[in-house]
């Protein structure tokens, strides 16, 4: 099969048997991510400090991917999450918006 790695999560698993200590032999590159980082955890114990810290950079990563739906999101619910646009002054409508691009 090939690896099914990419060098992000290469470097993101390689950075955890730094950290604890661990050989990259540990590391299979014919299984994916999840499953060699399921198999590292297996062999450490994480803390929740640690596991937050992995959830604010996985939530920050999903912010930069998704930036349109987040920002659509935030409308929705009357959030502001620009300093550039100031508060929204009303409600959002995504379809009201494309109907009144057309």
């Amino acid at each position: 099969m090939g690896c099914k790695l990419n060098s992000l999560e290469l470097w993101h698993l390689r950075r955890i048997c730094d950290k604890n200590g661990l050989d990259y032999q540990h590391i299979d590159n014919t299984l994916t991510y999840a499953e060699n980082l399921k198999h590292l955890r297996s062999l450490v114990e994480i803390t929740v400090d640690e596991r937050m810290e992995e959830w604010r950079a996985e939530e920050q990563q999903y912010m930069k991917e998704y930036a349109l739906s987040y920002y659509v999101m935030c409308a929705r619910n009357g959030e502001n999450k620009s300093e550039e646009t100031g508060p929204p002054l009303q409600p959002f409508s995504l379809a009201e918006y494309i109907e009144s691009q057309k």
